[in-house]
């Protein structure tokens, strides 16, 4: 029998999945049905945090995505335009394996960085390549594969991992719940080349009633714009220093969550089991976690303790950024007052240091790999 892991998605989670089972000595074959990576400058992700960063340090390459992205050294929480408080994020958490900071980068460009370490290794993508369906028998399962040209072809491996996204295929296959609801609330993002403005290293949050613009450095002068609401061009107070516009998008928040990580051989990493808002910037880190604790699990022949591992955390991060997401879209007395008063609260060291661990990624449990390193 073939002892391989199939990886179904090469998005960030595939990517992990492959770069951990390798290191770790697990053969795996990864097949994603676009023809290639996320494109550079449409790259919804761009949040590489401390967790993420400690997690992909034994392979090499956090160096490399450190290197590549531009760090948050610090978080100005704004109402109404005006600077309530500054959070450092270079100082008062500390981790033996992470640089303690986060690091924006494109999601596509830590795709690349992934894919040319695999590379490096004698692992490579098979693009252009569709996951129709699979069955499985005690000791393996069959996956029925179509490339670009419509041929098809049948993969036999030892398990099944779909990291396939929210519509993941290996999801409906293998017939995975995906409850939960969707806001019809409609975001803008778009990002921007600036000037006359030092936006470098500064991650913004500017907060009014019912309203929330946060800007997020890309690189020394280039930002995304996020809005909760139209228009972003117009609306946002950093839109107007603006030059030139890379990239404008919208889209909408759900929040779904899997009822189980794994059925039978397959399992589920990344938006293919949780889907949430993008607020505190968790998603792609999520499945990065998923993907890691996974490949360890398999390692350590663990792989039934995957769903009570991971779920809880999941459950976690949606309630959390479904709460936070809620009070931004808020427009009541209570909102209004917590949004205006409420940063005065991180002058309490307690306080301030559980909102850093919460956006360092560090407010989950440490993995057991690294707490025994």
């Amino acid at each position: 029998m073939n002892q391989s892991i199939l990886i179904i998605g090469a998005g960030p989670s595939g990517l992990t999945l492959a770069t951990e089972l390798t290191r770790r000595g697990i053969g795996c074959t990864i097949v994603d049905k676009a023809a290639g990576p996320a494109p550079l400058h449409e790259s919804r992700a761009l949040a590489f945090n401390a967790r993420s960063q400690a997690l992909l340090r034994a392979s090499g390459v956090t160096g490399k995505i450190v290197a590549k992205g531009h760090a948050v050294n610090n978080i100005h929480l704004c109402w109404r335009g005006s600077l309530r408080q500054v959070v450092s994020m270079d100082h008062d958490i500390s981790t033996p394996h992470s640089s303690g900071t986060i690091t924006i980068i494109r999601q596509g460009e830590i795709e690349r960085i992934l894919i040319s370490h695999l590379e490096a290794q004698g692992v490579s993508v098979q693009w252009n390549t569709e996951l129709i369906n699979f069955s499985e028998t005690d000791t393996s399962i069959t996956a029925s594969l179509r490339n670009a040209a419509g041929v098809m072809q049948t993969q036999t491996a030892r398990y099944l991992a779909g990291c396939d996204g929210a519509h993941s295929q290996v999801r409906k296959q293998g017939g995975y719940t995906f409850d939960g609801e969707s806001d019809s609330q409609r975001w803008t993002l778009a990002d921007i080349a600036v000037s006359g403005k030092d936006v470098a290293h500064t991650l913004i949050a500017d907060l009014r009633p019912g309203q929330a613009f946060a800007t997020m450095p890309i690189e020394s002068n280039i930002v995304r714009l996020i809005h909760n609401g139209p228009d972003i061009l117009t609306a946002h107070p950093i839109a107007r220093y603006g030059t030139e516009v890379h990239w404008q998008s919208e889209f909408t928040v759900s929040y779904r969550l899997v009822k189980r990580y794994h059925r039978g051989r397959s399992f589920l990493c990344g938006d293919a089991a949780h889907i949430h808002s993008p607020v505190g910037g968790r998603g792609m880190n999520l499945g990065i976690e998923d993907a890691a604790s996974l490949a360890w699990l398999l390692d350590t022949g663990c792989e039934n303790q995957y769903s009570g591992l991971r779920l809880p955390v999941a459950q976690k991060v949606l309630s959390m950024t479904h709460r936070q997401t809620s009070q931004m879209n808020s427009a009541s007395v209570g909102s209004t007052l917590a949004k205006k008063y409420g940063p005065a609260l991180l002058s309490i060291p307690y306080i301030r240091r559980t909102m850093q661990r919460a956006v360092l990624g560090l407010d989950t449990p440490t993995p057991a790999w690294l707490s025994d390193s």
